[in-house]
């Protein structure tokens, strides 16, 4: 016991980083504990805060922001405090944040090469997050601006707002990439050789990725889809409108209120019905069949008058649409079994077209079973020769 004190002595004494004043493991043992204590504190504050918000009936995305603010705050002022306990001086920490990292690659007899100002750092790692970062804060805070102040004024469609804005995104975005890239010493010579480089790994092994993102300019500037456009994708059972189209896929939330993310290239080249690029209206056809014995003339007059019946369902032909008509009754097919009829019917809203279905289903029923007319089902007739006799 006696050996073991002065031995742990010796190792807490143990210098762990030399930058001209060396840093002890005790310190950073330390500066370990103190930003244990930091979290334990920002974590029970948080869940006291949240509890508080939720009393004040705060909106939920604000709510998170300011937790998540709040506990940035709190581990900052505990990394700050954990260095004055640990008695780490700001000069050894601007030193570990200016090294050069391009040393750790290098043998320890290789000379540095080149100027030092060019040299990578955390420093200007740092830097270049916090301008790309910043300008991503900027995009955000300009498209607001626009959108409340400027887009909505003159009445501009809800399409070319998104285009105008996701435009402007990107650029902002390239803008800070390239001057983080520049903050950090990488010459234009260098992007152009890792550009060459991107485009090899493209060729080889992000084809997929490549064509969303060449299909997804292709949705945004040729416009087959638009934000609010009501889609179906025949080949994977796919329904709903279009939220939003971004770069590599496309959102499109469904009926039951669940976001489907479908690449970009699946909407290029399968089939898309899209079912709100002209206009809202859709033709529902009801399918009828009714037995042999039935009155034609009789279910032609119930079919459209549960048509007519219907709230939903447009009533008269529309002149500016000249395939706009107002219901009418098909006499398709003598069939095996039944008479088939089908009913057409126009609505103003294709997002609609389940329920109006479902609602005509439920008429039609309760219309036929009034007027007595038998809606068929496939029957067969087997008939037996009394002459033949069993072996």
């Amino acid at each position: 016991m006696e050996e073991l004190i002065p031995q742990l002595r010796d190792l807490l004494d143990k210098p762990v980083i030399t930058l001209d004043d060396p840093v002890k493991a005790s310190q950073v043992g330390l500066l370990i504990v103190t930003l244990a204590i930091s979290f334990g504190i920002a974590g029970f504050l948080r869940w006291w805060f949240r509890r508080l918000f939720k009393h004040l009936n705060m909106a939920e995305n604000v709510e998170s922001r300011l937790l998540a603010l709040l506990f940035l705050i709190i581990m900052v002022v505990g990394t700050i405090l954990g260095l004055r306990f640990a008695g780490i001086g700001s000069v050894i920490l601007s030193k570990f944040f200016h090294y050069p990292l391009t040393e750790l690659f290098q043998p320890p007899d290789a000379e540095a090469e080149g100027s030092s100002e060019r040299n990578l750092t955390l420093a200007r790692l740092f830097y270049a997050f916090v301008i790309v970062f910043g300008m991503f804060v900027l995009s955000k805070y300009v498209q607001w601006v626009l959108r409340q102040q400027v887009l909505q004024a003159f009445q501009i469609a809800q399409h070319t707002q998104f285009l105008l804005l996701r435009f402007l995104h990107f650029s902002f975005i390239l803008l800070g990439i390239f001057i983080g890239l520049s903050a950090i010493g990488v010459s234009f010579t260098s992007l152009a050789l890792i550009f060459g480089g991107l485009s090899i790994g493209i060729g080889f092994g992000l084809q997929n990725i490549a064509s969303n993102v060449i299909s997804g300019f292709i949705l945004i500037f040729e416009r087959p889809i638009k934000i609010g456009d009501l889609v179906e994708i025949m080949d994977v059972n796919i329904f709903g409108r279009v939220s939003s189209i971004n770069l590599r896929s496309t959102v499109i939330v469904s009926l039951d209120e669940k976001e489907i993310i479908v690449p970009n290239s699946q909407l290029i080249s399968e089939s898309v019905h899209n079912l709100t690029h002209a206009n809202k209206l859709y033709r529902l056809r009801i399918p009828v069949g009714v037995s042999y014995g039935s009155d034609v003339d009789l279910v032609k007059q119930v079919l459209l008058d549960a048509a007519d019946e219907h709230f939903g369902v447009i009533k008269e032909s529309l002149p500016r649409i000249s395939n706009v008509t107002a219901p009418f009754v098909r006499f398709i097919a003598f069939g095996n079994s039944s008479l088939d009829f089908e009913l057409l019917v126009w609505i103003p809203d294709s997002f609609q077209r389940f329920d109006v279905a479902s609602d005509l289903h439920f008429i039609i029923w309760h219309k036929f079973k009034e007027h007595d007319i038998t809606i068929a089902f496939p029957q067969l007739d087997v008939h037996l020769d009394p002459t033949e006799t069993n072996e």
